[in-house]
């Protein structure tokens, strides 16, 4: 009897330990660029970026390239790595102020795509997000996406993007996260833009809503308590403001954006960063 119980108990911790570390990996947010909807193109970008997230000031570089031999079809790879995580805590009842330094640093979250546009004006990206290294303690999943998308050229200076997301995770370690779904709309504007030297002023503005469909499952629990009630919905958006200038008759772009990182409708918590980058367009 004492060794069954034993055997309960040592049971029960692991269950609950697991619990603990799978809501950490699935309802916290990590690096994710928040882009435009866009056809194939080739390009590089380089950036550094800010970021503040339930209290963790953190600041990362970041590496974005794609490479697209026609206009039907694009291939494209984004990793950031994470230089420094602070977390500030201040007490003011009792005077007591606490600096806590995370010491997380290394790779963050890395993607890799392809896009595909059979037609002008419609086309489908797959994604595979791979676990970041020392660089995030969460998103610690493979995850993998299908986005079909819409472009619709306002005006001559002017593209409008519409895109619908499917996402699902590979399962790891016996926990199955949720499968999610979003919507995505963006507007790209060409301001004072000459299009025979490639150059002027860009503004970029992406709406972004997605929500976890199916509940996360520990897959060490018996069946009818796997269920981890991690439902959610939220909203990201993003405003880019650069100049490109002429440069071997490409652009060659410095920017500056921000971007609201998470958000709640009918909440107050949000995240927030603030970055700048450059980015030659071929």
């Amino acid at each position: 009897m004492r060794y069954k119980l034993q055997l309960n108990l040592k049971r029960l911790t692991v269950d609950f330990f697991s619990t603990v570390f799978l809501v950490c990996c699935v309802c916290a947010s990590a690096r994710e660029t928040v882009s435009s909807v866009r056809a194939p193109m080739t390009y590089v970008q380089f950036g550094l970026l800010g970021e503040l997230l339930d209290d963790v000031y953190s600041a990362d570089l970041n590496a974005v390239g794609e490479y697209a031999p026609c206009d039907c079809f694009g291939i494209y790879g984004d990793v950031s790595y994470r230089l420094l995580s602070i977390e500030f805590n201040t007490m003011l009842h009792d005077q007591i102020h606490e600096m806590l330094n995370l010491q997380v640093n290394g790779t963050n979250e890395t993607y890799l795509g392809m896009k595909f546009m059979p037609y002008r004006f419609f086309g489908v990206d797959v994604s595979w997000r791979l676990p970041p290294g020392e660089g995030s303690q969460v998103n610690r999943f493979h995850r993998v996406g299908v986005e079909p998308f819409y472009l619709y050229d306002f005006s001559k200076g002017m593209q409008l993007g519409v895109a619908a997301s499917y996402y699902t995770f590979l399962e790891d370690d016996d926990f199955q996260p949720g499968d999610e779904i979003g919507l995505k709309a963006s507007m790209e504007w060409r301001l004072a833009w000459d299009y025979e030297l490639h150059r002027g002023w860009q503004f970029d503005y992406v709406f972004l809503y997605r929500w976890r469909i199916q509940e996360s499952q520990n897959l060490n629990m018996d069946k009818p308590y796997r269920d981890m009630n991690d439902l959610y919905r939220g909203f990201r958006m993003r405003v880019d403001a650069g100049h490109y200038f002429a440069l071997a008759g490409h652009s060659l772009g410095v920017a500056l954006f921000y971007e609201m990182n998470r958000g709640y409708l009918f909440g107050m918590e949000t995240g927030h960063t603030l970055g700048l980058y450059t980015k030659y367009v071929f």
